[in-house]
């Protein structure tokens, strides 16, 4: 159900540029943002909200269209990042797709191929969005892989699952292709010639990081306990900017310190004892990959010095995490071919 759905508040924030890049006075759609400012994801609906608060203020045609052609791939957070490093386009649509529910709780891209053409669609049967909204994740996908390979070429058709608009020839002006409504769901078709093309960012090492990133925070994605999602959440945004604080999280969390430590006893919990369960947990999935250095593993774990990291896993495990990677060696070497 829509309730339960949430979106990226990075992905959220293109409705701020938008805004300020058309000098647009719109308190009430930045109130409603505002609430999940310091947030790494927000419901859906108050997201749809402000969609339609904002097309209240600014009666456009495809105002979803002109939101989402504002996204830059900063504004798709870590997924953004790692598409960004990525050696090619077809390599960074894996990944996308890989790590899409970091965007969108439920999102499901099905990839397709016809012929020359790719097909991405998402959405099938009951579309549980609205068109605004739709009309905003179609052209933000497109900005994306533009602003990836550093040429504005069109997608060769887009489906929108909506009833035609009175003017559609205003549709397909900005997107630069047919775009079809009254589709079964949505989907973006683009020649399959445009994944073999080059991404002037890419840096594996940074793919290596961001990658390890996003598959922590999917880890940790959520569970049925709104405090305990959201402290995850902040948790793993936090440690990539170093130690984080029991006072560091309760800001973000846009609470007390005191109200943080009575929801943190509610649940049982105790701030150092979760930290250190939630370092611990990483450091382990760290670890198993060979192509991170116990220094880089220090500092994804917000760990200033390796020796520190070296101690706090010794008190975890017993183990030190270079002596934790040898007892992995002999396992992989097994599984392999």
């Amino acid at each position: 159900m829509s309730k339960d759905v949430y979106i990226s508040c990075a992905l959220a924030e293109t409705l701020r540029d938008y805004i300020d890049k058309n000098q647009l006075t719109a308190p009430d759609v930045l109130e409603a943002l505002a609430p999940y400012s310091s947030s790494q994801r927000m419901p859906i609906l108050p997201f749809w909200g402000a969609l339609e608060r904002l097309q209240a203020l600014h009666p456009v045609p495809a105002l979803g269209l002109r939101i989402g052609r504002c996204a830059k791939p900063q504004h798709f957070g870590v997924v953004g990042y790692l598409a960004a490093s990525c050696s090619g386009l077809g390599q960074a649509l894996m990944r996308y797709r890989r790590f899409q529910t970091l965007l969108v709780s439920d999102l499901d891209i099905q990839v397709s191929r016809r012929g020359e053409v790719i097909r991405y669609s998402w959405g099938d049967g009951e579309h549980h969005t609205t068109p605004l909204a739709s009309e905003f994740g179609v052209a933000a996908f497109v900005n994306l892989y533009q602003a990836l390979i550093g040429q504005a070429i069109a997608p060769s058709a887009i489906e929108i699952p909506y009833a035609r608009p009175a003017e559609p020839a205003i549709y397909e002006a900005l997107m630069g292709c047919p775009v079809r409504f009254e589709a079964r769901c949505h989907a973006l078709e683009i020649p399959a010639s445009l994944l073999a093309m080059h991404i002037t960012s890419s840096d594996p090492y940074m793919r290596g990081l961001f990658d390890q990133q996003a598959q922590a925070m999917l880890a940790q994605q959520p569970g049925p306990d709104q405090f305990i999602e959201q402290l995850q959440q902040h948790l793993m945004v936090a440690l990539q900017e170093g130690e984080p604080s029991a006072a560091v999280l309760a800001s973000r969390m846009n609470c007390s310190l005191r109200s943080f430590y009575r929801q943190l006893a509610e649940h049982g919990l105790r701030y150092r004892t979760l930290l250190g369960d939630v370092r611990f947990k990483l450091a382990r999935m760290y670890l198993a990959d060979p192509r991170l250095s116990l220094a880089e593993i220090a500092l994804l774990l917000g760990y200033s010095e390796q020796s520190a990291f070296t101690r706090a896993f010794r008190a975890w495990s017993g183990s030190t995490p270079q002596g934790h990677r040898r007892h992995l060696q002999p396992a992989s070497s097994a599984a392999s071919p």
